[in-house]
């Protein structure tokens, strides 16, 4: 379910922006998203409420409760 919020998200921020976006994903109901672009960053911080409403407005199964964003790249696995 995790993956369906991941991929809800980068449909709403658009393709464009989502390719700046590293890393999503959702633990504890705080969806995670790393990015390398400080300005996306601050963005998506100004965003966040929107955005968390958008996404638990959509039938995902997982309620959403906060959207955290850090500036780095993602963890190579």
């Amino acid at each position: 379910m995790g993956m369906q919020v991941a991929t809800a998200f980068r449909v709403l921020i658009g393709p464009e922006v989502a390719r700046l976006c590293d890393e999503v994903e959702l633990r504890a109901g705080t969806l995670l998203v790393t990015t390398s672009s400080p300005a996306l960053a601050h963005q998506l911080r100004l965003d966040s409420e929107t955005i968390v409403a958008r996404l638990n407005q959509s039938d995902l199964g997982r309620k959403v409760r906060a959207l955290r964003v850090r500036i780095g790249r993602a963890t190579p696995i």
